[in-house]
């Protein structure tokens, strides 16, 4: 199988690569009004209709097809939001970007950015960056005002799984496991550094909203660089703890999970922080996807139907439990005594195996072969 993932490090613009990037960010924005306008849904539509108009723009054409596939993907969502009778506002990008996936080198540590005909704008790479890329292949590229995104890929092993293992992700922990183990990561400093960072914005009370505005962006990225951290540390982990056990990923359907409180509805301020902003179920669920795949292991994702009751049916028995005391949930039916994560993940790990048995595609090498323990079970 062939795997993919990113690396960035960062970099200050030039003035040429800015103007080039103000460019991109309006024929993205150009692509995005017609697509609207004329009703376009099909990208072969798209291409044909707004070539001749992306043509005006003093801009290499390796850029379009990108411009174009961005657009494509923020309308898409639009419409998609539109059709579940979402809250929706006409995509509009307004900081400036670049991206494309060819007509760039990379020639003696340095990237090779085309800024006009046979003319180039070179990125010193830094040391991370030129280890990570130099046993693989780089697909494409994304500049930001200050970040420089290199995709690379390389094909992987698969790893044969016998068995599966479930995540049930919370507000202060992450725990996974299945019928034989668990293991519980604690999560609870990414919900103290967001809630000491709430604290300190809450202090800023300056009259120049651009002074404001820098020391917010200041905590603000310091808050997302100290919460990424503990994130990808916490992802490795699962990870490479499901390689060494041979043991495929299933993750439950939390979309939506915000949507249980919102404003005006009772609840206090600090409960509804809690829910939207103190912990990125998103950001661990997709690092360990990436992940997953750049190790050869699959990673799978259950349907909102089939993650329901996870916590309160019986792991053992599937009756429904009550809860005896704290987190402790207890089973009427076979008195099983247990964890709610750890049975949670329990049963995220069976219907991971279920919905395997039911594929029409039976189990490549890649999926999960029953052991005969879990069988009987």
């Amino acid at each position: 199988m062939y795997a993919y993932k990113a690396v960035k490090q960062d970099f200050i613009a030039s003035d040429n690569l800015i103007g080039l990037m103000h460019k991109f960010t309006e024929m993205v924005n150009l692509v995005i009004g017609i697509m609207i306008e004329r009703n376009l849904t099909s990208r072969n539509s798209v291409t044909r209709e707004t070539y001749p108009m992306l043509r005006e723009y003093d801009i290499p054409s390796y850029y379009y097809p990108e411009a174009i596939n961005k657009a494509v993907a923020l309308v898409k969502t639009y419409r998609k939001r539109l059709k579940k009778k979402q809250k929706a506002t006409i995509p509009h990008v307004e900081r400036p970007m670049l991206a494309t996936y060819y007509g760039f080198r990379i020639v003696d540590g340095n990237l090779m950015i085309p800024i006009a005909a046979r003319t180039y704008e070179s990125i010193p790479l830094n040391a991370h960056t030129l280890k990570v890329i130099s046993a693989v292949k780089v697909h494409s590229f994304a500049l930001s005002a200050y970040t420089l995104s290199l995709t690379i890929g390389r094909e992987v092993d698969s790893v044969e799984c016998t068995t599966t293992v479930g995540i049930d992700r919370n507000l202060r922990n992450a725990t996974v496991g299945n019928e034989f183990h668990h293991d519980i990561h604690d999560l609870s400093e990414i919900v103290e550094i967001k809630q000491r960072y709430r604290s300190k914005n809450s202090h800023f009370h300056r009259s120049d909203i651009r002074i404001q505005k820098k020391i917010a962006s200041k905590y603000g990225k310091r808050e997302r660089n100290r919460t990424a951290q503990i994130i990808h540390e916490t992802s490795k982990k699962i990870v490479m703890n499901a390689v060494q056990n041979r043991e495929m990923i299933v993750l439950e359907n939390v979309k939506g999970l915000i949507n249980i409180t919102w404003k005006g509805d009772g609840n206090a301020h600090d409960f509804r922080f809690l829910l939207h902003n103190a912990f990125p179920y998103g950001m661990l669920a997709s690092q360990i996807v990436y992940k997953g795949s750049w190790e050869g292991l699959t990673v799978i994702e259950l349907t909102r139907k089939e993650t329901g009751y996870t916590s309160k049916e019986c792991s053992a028995c599937g009756s429904l439990t009550r809860i005896e005391h704290d987190r402790i949930l207890k089973c009427d039916s076979c008195g099983l005594e247990i964890d709610r994560d750890v049975n949670a993940c329990i049963n995220i790990a069976g219907r991971g195996r279920t919905r395997l048995k039911r594929s029409s595609k039976g189990l490549p090498a890649e999926a999960v072969k029953q052991s005969k323990d879990v069988e009987h079970l």
